[in-house]
């Protein structure tokens, strides 16, 4: 694989101990591929200083850390293949998932983590050891160095009593968690919990059936994994695949209905341990931004944040919210190829229009990235 990285690392002398000053040579044809607008006057100290993580699905792939002025500040990118999502990590790497136009959205092949002076951390191919089957939509890093990604999963079924076959095709998602090297060490899939011949839809959705879309950690290291197609969140114990609860349309909480939600992505807990969410809204043609306080033991959920974004933002697929300080969301509104930052009401203040799709926009403070800074 062919890689393309230009920049210059400095140690920068008579500033703060150890900082190291990157800047890189951006292409003007990059640069013009982002336009930013402000609608607020002064932004916030805290967006000001950091940095949106992007990501380009079509080849050549790219990946970009971009500033409040709409600036490429750091790139990195692969021929032949494209970025189909981009996560930045507790240890100061990028891990993504890597596929060519042969892999539709956010599938793909390869798992490749970076480190931001460009040099390839750890690089995985479908083939190799246990890596056996595609990933799609989520990549993780545990503390300890193995790697969770969400997988597609088939499993043949007898679907005659449905109208389908003897011999059917049922395609969903897994949970994979392998080490460094591709060697598997723990498995899950959606059929460990659901029986697919119980879905009276099933004919209808066996191609794409559950589609999860987003998998991160919990507050104690269990896994919260979203699906599409049925609007729920699901907790799942990380070490037995136990499915602790279910959260959303037919779940398990009480919601208010003020704030119930469809078909969700960028599922996380946020930095005031709330869970929070970007509502694609297709029952109501709109999205919005969610964050809800859970209690586990009366099974209610509390709304502490909804950012409602305004009509034209309506993004029926795809996307992601993410707080930047406590009074301000970073959306991303991927089929409107739009980045916005909102007040918590869903107010915009700020927008990047972007020539590509970008699948989500995770927002980067500057204290996360120390000892590093960027000029471009």
């Amino acid at each position: 694989m062919q890689r393309l990285l230009l920049f210059l690392l400095l140690i920068v002398s008579g500033c703060t101990a150890h900082t190291i000053q990157i800047k890189m040579d951006v292409p003007p044809a990059l640069q013009d591929q982002l336009k930013a607008s402000n609608q607020a006057g002064e932004l916030p100290a805290s967006f000001r200083n950091g940095y949106l993580l992007l990501n380009q699905r079509d080849e050549p792939g790219m990946i970009y850390l971009v500033n409040s002025d709409g600036k490429i500040v750091w790139y990195h990118q692969v021929k032949g293949t494209g970025f189909k999502t981009a996560h930045f990590t507790a240890q100061q790497t990028i891990l993504c998932i890597l596929g060519g136009k042969e892999y539709p959205t956010s599938y793909g092949n390869e798992i490749l983590e970076i480190g931001l002076r460009g040099d390839t951390l750890l690089h995985l191919q479908k083939g190799q050891q246990d890596f056996t089957s595609d990933v799609h939509h989520e990549v993780l890093r545990t503390a300890g160095g193995n790697i969770v990604a969400l997988t597609s999963v088939e499993k043949i079924m007898d679907l005659s009593l449905q109208g389908g076959s003897e011999q059917d095709t049922v395609k969903s998602d897994g949970i994979v968690v392998m080490d460094r090297q591709g060697h598997q060490l723990w498995q899950w899939t959606v059929f460990d919990e659901l029986e697919p011949t119980a879905d009276t839809a099933i004919l209808r959705t066996r191609r794409d059936w559950m589609h999860a879309n987003s998998l991160s950690f919990d507050k104690d290291s269990n896994y919260l994994i979203s699906f599409y197609n049925n609007g729920q969140i699901w907790k799942l114990n990380a070490s037995t695949g136990k499915v602790m609860w279910k959260f959303g349309k037919g779940g398990d909480f009480t919601i208010p209905a003020t704030a119930a939600f469809d078909m969700g992505h960028a599922v996380h807990v946020n930095s005031e341990n709330d869970l929070m969410l970007f509502d694609n809204g297709p029952s109501h043609q709109q999205s919005q931004a969610l964050a809800f306080r859970l209690n586990d033991s009366s099974r209610q959920a509390s709304v502490t944040m909804q950012a409602v974004l305004p009509a034209y933002l309506f993004n029926e697929r795809m996307g992601s919210a993410y707080l930047v300080d406590h009074d301000h969301v970073l959306h991303c509104c991927s089929r409107r190829n739009t980045v916005i930052l909102t007040d918590r009401k869903g107010q915009p203040l700020w927008t990047l229009r972007c020539t590509f799709i970008p699948y989500r926009a995770e927002f980067i403070s500057a204290s996360a990235l120390l000892p590093y800074t960027f000029r471009n």
